[in-house]
């Protein structure tokens, strides 16, 4: 080997010594918050201190203490996984022991489905400095139906064969031709009726609406449903709440507090420019057992044949 060669070979394995000499180890983000602890107490029957059943509506009480070794904390925060900020922060005041504080959060569940619960410090400077690598999780029993992407044809009066009429109970549309045997359980179809020039408000040239086979008079006369049994579901008019379909009603109980609110005391929305259906519209329901519920409009379209159709969502208290 000449000496160039070894030259090369001393100047490589010099610089692989520096390298690692310089080399510094990454922030392990395991155990760089290890100062902040967390305990979960259970002095109540709602309390939780790892994982849960429950119904909704229960209560739940999450009883904690927090403490930190080395910093003072400013702030207790309570957060649930899957919100950026947290539920409640507490400011701890100046005379307040800065090391260890003890708090009870206390709330409805509310939405079906596990949820998670972090307590977590913050110091002085507002950084996060812990949670103790805890949470708690409590599981609420879902008490309401969803059914996604069904298909309603339009009312025309050639198509006997093609799903009209919905009904809530069987998450189903039917036809005319099948329509007589289930009538006792259908709710509501949907019919259309020409925009005027340049209405903002419509879709395809048309505005659409929806109603009740017990509406009086019906809107749609081509079909003779007078000997068919009528059920009496109410509605409220169409609301442009579509966020709120899939981020608020999570629960039975979320759904008797909002759809309480909208008014469903109608058997067929208005048939106005201003009330028409449109992508994203939601309309509220009671059915005559009182069960509450909602019907999100997720697209308006025609078929391959031309014929229109609605592909709703539905959200109903079991």
């Amino acid at each position: 080997m000449t000496k160039r060669k070894f030259q090369i070979i001393g100047l490589i394995t010099g610089l692989m010594f520096t390298l690692n000499a310089c080399k510094k180890e990454a922030p392990n983000i395991y155990n760089m918050f290890n100062d902040v602890s967390v305990t979960f107490h259970n002095n109540h029957p709602f309390s939780i201190t790892d994982f849960k059943e429950v119904n909704d509506g229960d209560s739940v009480y999450i009883e904690y203490t927090i403490t930190s070794a080395k910093q003072d904390m400013a702030a207790v925060c309570v957060k649930r996984e899957g919100v950026e900020r947290p539920v409640l922060q507490i400011n701890l005041p100046d005379d307040a022991d800065k090391r260890s504080y003890s708090g009870v959060f206390k709330l409805q569940a509310t939405r079906a489905g596990e949820n998670k619960y972090r307590i977590y410090a913050l110091n002085q400077q507002a950084q996060y400095i812990g949670d103790g690598y805890k949470a708690v999780t409590f599981n609420v029993r879902p008490n309401f139906t969803l059914i996604a992407n069904r298909k309603i044809y339009l009312s025309d009066s050639v198509s006997t064969d093609q799903p009209i009429y919905y009904s809530i109970k069987q998450g189903q549309a039917f036809s005319y031709a099948a329509g007589k045997d289930v009538s006792a359980d259908l709710d509501f179809s949907f019919y259309r009726t020409p925009a005027a020039a340049n209405d903002k408000n419509a879709t395809y040239g048309h505005l659409y609406h929806l109603y009740s086979l017990s509406a009086s008079p019906l809107p749609f006369t081509e079909f003779d449903i007078s000997s068919w049994s009528k059920r009496e579901t109410l509605f409220s008019k169409a609301f442009n709440d579509a966020n709120a379909f899939r981020d608020e009603l999570v629960s039975g109980a979320a759904i008797q507090s909002i759809a309480s609110t909208k008014s469903p005391t109608l058997k067929a929305t208005a048939p106005t420019s201003a009330e028409t259906l449109k992508l994203g519209s939601v309309v509220y329901f009671k059915t005559p057992e009182g069960k509450l519920g909602a019907i999100h409009i997720k697209q308006i379209d025609f078929d391959y044949t031309k014929k229109p159709f609605i592909v709703i969502n539905v959200k109903v208290q079991n």
